[in-house]
């Protein structure tokens, strides 16, 4: 049966999997106390997860242009519940862990590609921006979500290391009944696909210049926010760390929904840059944070860093859809999600510079003055996209669209 509303039923099955990406993320801590794990194992358990998603960008995109839309998705959302129960069976094996982190990664991929692909194609839209916010919108609230559940039931419930996983083992099959009703929108062809980037030489040097760096954003300042700043401050939260790391998932998510609204209001030209900026400041009260112990600043911190990965995604997204084609569009979105989430291991990164309270201080500060660098460099080359650069530089009457496809606001968007 096709649901009446496809891109609803769409959605409920991109958040299944989006909800289990970061269940783990908060009960790395009690990993950590039961399996007596360094800062560093802690960080690599959680930058694992692009290496198993990266390589199936690669091929998830193409996959989908030819063999359709719902052949591979549905199996990826099914391997998702799988990765959990690796979780369940695998609590006290750290092995165990790092395969689990890594499937969830692999089967991420393969599900935020297609759907990325499929909800710009499954229903008709005025708002051209409209499929890329709501997909940065249903990431963010699974990317949120899971770790305030877990952060809950990890902190206070009963088995802390199982009752998360079984909440997305159920909502999976929820997501799966849902993925059975969207309407196939690509008609299958019988010939060979291999991994491809969707990146045509016409357009590989604003890929490379604008598309990447935006990129970048995405997943490098929400890793920060979720996996790197909660571990390093820990020893100074004390009995509550668990659920402080699910509060600041929490705040993370719902700064990226705001930040949805300042995209339709800025245009993705202008948001780009400002992604860098927030992401700038926020890492600069990680940094403040860590070196005086006040803990209580990486509330206000995973503010800006959600602000500055909404920012990006959405921006990233609707360039993306600016330079590509149908028959590439799943191809090209995967090569802008290998980017994003190859950010992800900035965590990891980071732990393997430093090793001493001064030399994080010093690693991070660094970080601060490369995100605000790389604003200004996306500032400058942002230009390079003109259908949506023109509008930017001539307004146009208030409430009518722009070429990029956003009303413009009654009152003109800060510069």
């Amino acid at each position: 049966m096709v649901a009446h509303r496809p891109r609803r039923a769409l959605s409920v099955a991109l958040f299944s999997v989006a909800l289990g990406t970061n269940v783990s993320t908060p009960l790395l801590l009690i990993y950590q106390d039961r399996l007596d794990l360094s800062a560093w194992t802690v960080t690599a358990l959680f930058a694992v997860y692009p290496i198993g998603l990266v390589p199936t960008l690669m091929w998830a995109g193409p996959a989908s242009d030819v063999l359709g839309r719902r052949k591979v998705m549905v199996p990826g959302i099914a391997a998702s519940g799988v990765a959990s129960a690796l979780f369940l069976a695998g609590s006290e094996s750290l092995a165990v862990l790092f395969v689990a982190r890594l499937m969830l990664g692999a089967v991420s991929g393969v599900v935020f590609v297609v759907a990325s692909a499929w909800m710009q194609e499954v229903e008709p839209t005025e708002d051209p921006l409209w499929p890329s916010r709501l997909t940065s919108m249903i990431l963010y609230s699974g990317f949120g979500g899971g770790p305030v559940i877990a952060g809950i039931l990890g902190q206070w419930a009963p088995w802390p290391l199982h009752l998360s996983y079984l909440v997305h083992i159920a909502v999976v099959v929820i997501g799966l009944l849902a993925a059975l009703r969207v309407p196939e929108t690509v008609h299958v062809e019988h010939r060979p696909f291999r991994p491809s980037l969707g990146v045509p030489a016409a357009t590989r040097r604003v890929f490379l210049t604008v598309v990447v760096p935006t990129a970048l954003c995405v997943f490098g300042f929400a890793s920060m926010s979720l996996g790197l700043f909660p571990v390093l401050l820990r020893p100074v939260m004390a009995s509550v760390a668990v659920f402080v790391t699910g509060v600041v998932a929490g705040i993370t998510a719902v700064a990226i929904f705001s930040a949805q609204r300042m995209v339709a209001r800025l245009g993705a030209v202008r948001a780009a840059p400002w992604a860098f900026a927030c992401g700038a400041a926020g890492c600069l009260l990680g940094v403040i944070a860590f070196a005086t112990d006040m803990w209580a600043l990486t509330f206000p911190g995973a503010a800006l860093l959600g602000a500055a990965s909404g920012l990006a995604l959405v921006s990233g997204l609707r360039f993306v859809d600016v330079l590509t084609t149908p028959s590439a569009r799943g191809a090209m979105t995967g090569s802008f999600y290998a980017a994003a989430y190859a950010a992800m291991t900035m965590p990891v990164i980071v732990s393997s510079l430093a090793r001493t309270r001064t030399a994080y201080v010093i690693v991070l500060s660094v970080v601060t003055a490369l995100a605000v660098l790389g604003g200004v460099w996306v500032r400058r080359t942002v230009q390079l996209l003109p259908a949506l650069t023109a509008s930017a530089a001539a307004p146009a009457p208030s409430g009518s669209p722009r070429a990029d496809g956003v009303p413009e606001p009654d009152v003109p968007p800060p510069l």
